[in-house]
């Protein structure tokens, strides 16, 4: 379980432990490998974990009918372990997958781990929640397509389909993930693919993916090579229908360190401006990156 640790002290949850505060975690964390298609987590399950996922991809069926997939690096199951009697919907593995299980029961018992660890643990756990769940229930999809394009919300017709010359355009790819690390170097923001820039609902079928997972997944390599796969616990995958059509709801958290879209071997650094992304000249990266992350 050792060999894991350092994975683990990447995620927000676990960073402000020192290398003794997380050994300390050890004897309440095992590893565990699920099948294909393998049921996690469902309401009618008791809560005794919440896992870090090391490989592998599951899938969220939340309460509403949306999907979010869980990827590696992602935490799931924490907010049964706040509280019990709440559960956010159903997770199936989606491909052989496996998870870091923390056993949230024996986190919070007394004579287990010392209290300012579990302490500590919760305090990341419930902002973690609380942010997450102000996201969701903040605003809904169909609201902010009805709001318009601002500084923290930006439409994209499609992720990787140039509908002017009809092929596959890695311009279009490279639109999505430059605002994609703008919000996550700014303070968040949402992204909507399937909707175009007057607020029309276009759906997900013009970028010629087999299914909607296939779509994740694209989304998801392209994110992890070019900005890098520490940034995806900063963001939150689902899609929902809005007047019969699927969009792809990306919502950005703000992340606690610099993000770099990388292109033919150069790190570009965006930022927001307004309702543009904006490739900060060098001259001008240090200072933001020490007002912004390092204050």
């Amino acid at each position: 379980m050792a060999q894991f640790i350092s994975k683990l002290r990447e995620h927000e949850v676990f960073r402000n432990l020192d290398q003794a505060e997380l050994d300390h975690l050890i004897p309440i964390m095992e590893t565990q490998s699920f099948k294909n298609g393998e049921i996690v987590l469902s309401p009618d399950q008791p809560t005794n974990f919440f896992y870090y996922i090391l490989s592998g991809k599951l899938m969220l069926h939340l309460t509403n009918n949306e999907f979010k997939p869980l990827l590696p690096g992602q935490l799931f199951g924490e907010i049964g372990i706040i509280n019990p009697d709440f559960r956010s919907g159903v997770v199936i593995a989606t491909e052989p997958t496996e998870a870091v299980c923390i056993c949230g029961k024996r986190l919070f018992t007394e004579g287990v781990i010392p209290p300012h660890i579990s302490l500590k643990v919760l305090r990341a756990l419930s902002k973690r929640i609380t942010n997450y769940l102000r996201s969701r229930e903040q605003i809904s999809t169909k609201e902010i397509i009805e709001q318009g394009e601002t500084d923290s919300i930006e439409f994209k017709s499609t992720l990787r389909w140039n509908l002017y010359t009809q092929k596959k355009d890695k311009a279009m790819e490279k639109a999505a993930l430059k605002t994609i690390a703008a919000f996550m170097n700014t303070a968040g923001g949402i992204l909507l693919i399937g909707v175009k820039d007057d607020g029309t609902p276009l759906g997900l079928d013009e970028d010629r993916f087999a299914n909607h997972d296939k779509m994740l997944l694209h989304l998801t390599k392209i994110i992890q090579e070019r900005i890098g796969p520490l940034f995806i616990q900063f963001l939150h995958f689902s899609i929902e229908q809005v007047n019969g059509k699927d969009v792809l709801r990306i919502d950005c958290g703000p992340a606690t360190k610099p993000a770099y879209y990388k292109e033919d071997q150069v790190d570009h650094f965006y930022i927001r401006t307004g309702p543009s992304t904006t490739d900060l000249r060098l001259s001008k990266v240090y200072s933001y990156i020490q007002e912004r992350f390092e204050a």
